[in-house]
């Protein structure tokens, strides 16, 4: 009856752990209701709402300006009639601009970026040139002007394409500004919510379960403390407290990860530590090495029916903390596929990486040996140099 209850208790503390976890995955990743998709395109999108308002409000901007400068009873006998007519042709030229491109941009962004951006200049200015020509035409059939080409027919266009493109160039870098700006914030976004995804939902998870979920009624005990490791895990994945932890402490996080791990591998798996000794200054990225020794794990141990070692080395080098590790590589015909997941499974890491350190934090992974090894550098002090 004792075993029973105990059983019992366990597996509604599980089920508890569960159902924390899914409400912090819930919370966190769908709190905001917004989805991230990220547009890598050289030319920013010129179909959306916010370029059209922005292309109309400078448009009429410049039509207001070039009727201020404009001499008197050129084109009629009144401002205001000027101010029609002039911002009708400078609309007419921006936004016929603005719909070629958003037609053309399929075609221009797969051009190099140099080439994409000259093209889409030249279309502008193309624009400018056949919406004068048309301007020209119809106020000569409606008798505004004795002939469509004049003795100042020239001197018309030459000064409407050096406007042109003066406008057409601020505004084309404005928007390619914005454009930047926007993918690197999308990217950074990406990077942190696909940190936060590895923070809550690691791949050893479910493997973890079925295996408490089996250890429940053959070895209580142990099954208990799997229950109490997986808690204090997920603490430290949860919090939001720390970003930076000493070395020590992401060392004895990961171990509790590797106790999980060989409830389920049991004597497949083998790991030799090196760990050299670090000044109190020494922090890092919380779960760092976690992700690590789980990309090991997963490409490495479970596809060899015998298992193997993970070696884990971790030493200080010209003021940064070096991070190596080692795992053996399957010698079967799914090798190249693995080592691709290998190496795909790495890029995440190396986001991660970057989002917090910049250009300061390298992470390779190269094949040598028969063994995969990850090597990472990241500044001892947790920051960017």
């Amino acid at each position: 009856m004792e075993l029973t209850d105990k059983n019992r208790w366990l597996r509604e503390r599980a089920q508890a752990l569960l159902r924390q976890l899914e409400a912090n995955v819930r919370t966190a990743l769908l709190g905001r209701g917004e989805a991230i998709v990220e547009d890598t395109d050289f030319l920013p999108n010129f179909c959306t709402g916010w370029v059209l308002f922005n292309v109309v409000v400078v448009a009429e901007l410049l039509a207001i300006v070039i009727t201020l400068v404009m001499p008197r009873d050129l084109v009629s006998p009144s401002a205001g009639q000027d101010l029609l007519l002039v911002s009708l042709f400078v609309q007419w030229v921006a936004l016929g601009g603005t719909a070629s491109l958003c037609y053309c941009r399929r075609w221009l962004n797969r051009l190099p970026n140099l080439r994409a951006l000259i093209a889409a200049y030249a279309l502008l200015l193309l624009v400018t040139f056949a919406v004068g020509e048309l301007a020209l035409w119809t106020l000569w059939a409606v008798k505004k002007i004795p002939a469509a080409h004049g003795e100042w027919y020239a001197d018309f266009h030459l000064l409407n394409l050096t406007i042109s493109a003066i406008v057409n160039g601020l505004l084309l870098r404005y928007f390619l500004a914005k454009n930047e700006l926007r993918q690197r914030t999308l990217s950074e976004a990406r990077a942190k919510l696909q940190a936060l995804q590895s923070r809550i939902r690691p791949h050893f998870v479910f493997n973890a379960l079925n295996i408490i979920a089996s250890l429940v009624r053959t070895d209580p005990n142990k099954a208990e403390k799997a229950i109490e490791d997986m808690a204090d895990l997920f603490r430290m994945m949860l919090s939001e407290d720390e970003q930076l932890v000493p070395v020590k402490n992401e060392v004895d996080v990961t171990k509790q990860y590797l106790a999980l791990e060989a409830l389920r591998l049991d004597n497949r798996l083998n790991v030799e530590w090196d760990v050299g000794t670090f000044p109190r200054k020494a922090v890092m990225p919380i779960l760092t090495l976690q992700p690590l020794l789980e990309n090991a794990i997963r490409h490495g141990i479970e596809e060899l029916p015998g298992g193997g070692t993970v070696g884990v080395r971790l030493w200080e080098e010209a003021d940064t903390i070096r991070i190596c590790v080692t795992n053996p590589v399957p010698n079967v015909r799914r090798k190249e596929r693995i080592t691709t997941s290998h190496v795909q499974s790495l890029d995440n890491i190396r986001r991660r990486f970057h989002s917090h350190y910049g250009d300061a934090a390298t992470l390779t992974g190269v094949e040598q040996n028969g063994e995969f090894v990850a090597t990472v550098a990241l500044p001892i002090r947790g920051d960017k140099p």
